[in-house]
């Protein structure tokens, strides 16, 4: 595999840096979750659960806090599934114990990368700063991954994606004309961040192998909002024009460039959409052709782009009015047939069960643990002909249990026997 070979030393939580040692994971590098037993990764035990065999799971928008406290599991979190194949090993380790502490250090000194995701400071106050790593690797990749980064007066914040996203302005330019603010449904900028933390670990592993040195590369969930804001950051600074204005954000339509029409309509059924995005003249014209060239289309209001862009509210009825008669996927047939860009909206169901094209390019793979029967779980989104990544990592299994590779990792890694791990694991080190 591509990153076969290297090891991962991960203190990475929730999202954000979970991501992007996935990531790794799945492209062959070794990762080796450091956890606790005590204080669990909190996606570990957030709901929703993965159901019992024969019992139905709460939906994602269902799930309640008050039911995270009843877990009755730490290997059965939901979240935890989608941020966690890859292969990664699980070893539990109780840093403020001087043995575990050590043993920590002794992992840094076998490691080519460590990573985490604690708020700034906290690897410092645990005795494992980077100056302390460096003393022990003086070529370690250290990558932190956190809301606010390790530099400015905001580094003792702490922050979630939600946060993050609010902070950086996403939540307030996301939502539909003439209506407050939308925000994102989910922590967007944990996969966005998360992919630029797997970059920076590449870029540190590469320079390292150029140059023979380690370095410290800082990860912040602020600045890739900047490349999500695109045009409507150009606009306020070159422009001064806010991007909450009388009937803006648009919504569903395309604002740049402009065209129409453009954005999601209904189809035939409950809460069924699809979208259509009309740039170009020919699109325009295959679009009417597909809809029976109707009367409507001499309307002079339709007659070029700028004026369709201008009767955009019409000129949407009258497409609602063709697609609202037929199923999202026949349009989508139809008009990609002919041309014109057009994709059905799917939920998680039909992506999972319903999309051809993904089970072609067998995004999903079907992995479990020793708790969970296997369950179809997404890898990174790319092929590669000559050293595939697999969803399941080098070891090719499911997101780990709890402290399950203590005997392993440690074996492996540093040598320890049985008798020694036993001792460890007695006088709490390994807890």
């Amino acid at each position: 595999m591509a990153l076969e070979g290297l090891r991962i030393l991960d203190f990475t939580r929730l999202g954000f840096g979970a991501q992007a040692t996935l990531i790794c994971g799945c492209l062959g590098a070794e990762v080796i979750r450091v956890e606790s037993t005590r204080f669990p990764d909190a996606i570990r035990v957030m709901p929703p659960f993965v159901p019992e065999p024969g019992e139905r799971g709460e939906a994602f928008g269902a799930a309640t806090l008050a039911n995270a406290t009843g877990a009755s599991s730490p290997n059965r979190g939901g979240i935890f599934y989608k941020y966690n194949t890859g292969g990664k090993r699980s070893i539990t380790v109780d840093a403020r114990h001087p043995k575990g502490l050590q043993l920590l250090k002794d992992l840094v000194a076998h490691s080519d990368v460590v990573t985490e995701s604690f708020a700034a400071g906290t690897l410092d106050r645990w005795g494992l700063s980077y100056e302390v790593m460096r003393e022990i690797r003086p070529d370690i990749v250290y990558v932190s991954m956190c809301g606010f980064g390790h530099v400015g007066p905001d580094t003792a914040h702490v922050t979630m994606g939600p946060t993050a996203q609010a902070l950086t302005g996403l939540t307030f330019m996301v939502g539909l004309p003439d209506r407050p603010p939308a925000g994102w449904s989910f922590s967007y900028l944990d996969h966005v961040g998360g992919y630029l933390g797997a970059v920076g670990i590449l870029t540190g592993v590469i320079h390292r192998g150029r140059t023979g040195q380690g370095q410290h590369i800082d990860v912040s969930q602020l600045e890739p909002a900047t490349a999500l804001s695109g045009a409507l950051l150009l606009d306020a600074m070159l422009n001064d024009r806010p991007s909450r204005r009388p009937g803006f954000p648009t919504g569903n339509r395309r604002a740049h460039p402009p065209c129409a029409p453009s954005g999601a309509y209904r189809a035939r059924g409950d809460d069924k959409w699809v979208v259509v995005s009309c740039r170009t003249e020919e699109q325009w014209k295959a679009l009417v052709g597909v809809m029976g060239n109707p009367p409507w289309v001499a309307d002079p209001r339709f007659a070029t782009v700028a004026a369709r862009v201008e009767h955009a509210d019409e000129l949407d009825e009258h497409v609602e009015a063709w697609t609202s008669e037929r199923d999202r996927y026949e349009v989508m047939a139809l008009l990609q047939g002919s041309g014109v860009p057009a994709g059905a909206v799917q939920d998680a169901a039909d992506r999972l069960e319903r999309d051809p094209q993904l089970a072609a390019r067998g995004h999903y793979t079907m992995l479990g643990n020793a708790e969970v029967d296997p369950l179809p779980l997404e890898g990174v989104p790319f092929r590669m002909s000559a050293t595939p990544p697999h969803t399941g990592g080098a070891l090719h299994r499911g997101p780990p249990c709890l402290g399950e590779d203590n005997d392993t990792v440690l074996g492996e890694v540093l040598g320890m026997g049985a008798a020694e791990l036993g001792a460890l694991e007695a006088e709490g080190a390994l807890s």
